[in-house]
């Protein structure tokens, strides 16, 4: 064998370990997107069951909610076919799928693909589903002013995030109408000194969020004194 044959022949062998190299590290492909509402309104309904659950792991190592292994059985040209599929479960937290394992629910998907996992849309969950996804309605003399309690308190948390994202503009404006010599909000507020308006919105922060907890702290005692709709 010549010199040329021989570094042929390695550059070759090397040309062939780097393209092994490659395709071992190569990063693993996209998941194929869910399909639009479009496609599903076109699609085929069917009635699926729930056969196991899965849990994932959050980044810190946690459990979060689970996922929903569901089989569709369906037919393609006269075969029989039983589709796997994967949901996200309605009920929240880790393991609470599993009371719905072996439940019917109905569905739509728009292929008969079995690798197509998230081909699915669920149209009808289970009875229980539906009335744990019901919100907790209490009743008692104390109901109406729970929930009035209720409604202040989230008033009044939204007023001190308000002032939680107007502090930073009005600072600005503040140090920057100083120097220039102008206020750059003078068309909003016309009569309101900028230092005036910094020191506003600053003591709205606390106090929006001192009286947002006093008012859900007055809900919280009434709500503990009843009884959840439908439980008594």
């Amino acid at each position: 064998m010549s010199a040329e044959e021989a570094a042929e022949q390695e550059k070759s062998s090397l040309l062939r370990r780097m393209w092994k190299a490659l395709d071992e590290f190569a990063p693993p492909p996209e998941p194929r997107p869910a399909p639009s509402k479009k496609e599903f309104a076109e699609g085929r309904e069917a009635v699926g069951i729930i056969r196991y659950v899965t849990s994932n792991e959050t980044p810190e190592g946690g459990l979060a909610d689970d996922d929903l292994v569901i089989h569709i059985d369906t037919s393609d040209d006269g075969q029989h076919l039983t589709l796997p599929r994967t949901v996200e479960s309605p009920l929240p937290g880790p393991f609470a799928g599993r009371k719905l394992i072996g439940t019917e629910v109905v569905v739509r998907h728009t292929t008969v693909d079995l690798d197509y996992d998230n081909d699915i849309l669920v149209t009808r969950w289970p009875r229980e589903v539906q009335e744990a996804l019901k919100p907790t309605r209490y009743e008692g003399p104390g109901a109406p002013r729970a929930r009035i309690w209720g409604v202040l308190s989230a008033c009044f948390f939204v007023i001190g995030y308000a002032g939680g994202m107007l502090t930073p503009l009005l600072l600005c404006n503040l140090i920057f109408g100083s120097l220039a010599g102008s206020n750059m909000l003078a068309d909003i507020f016309p009569q309101v000194h900028p230092a005036l308006a910094v020191v506003v919105s600053i003591g709205i922060i606390p106090a929006g969020v001192f009286v947002g907890c006093f008012c859900a702290t007055r809900r919280d005692a009434l709500l503990e004194d009843m009884t959840p709709k439908g439980e008594r």
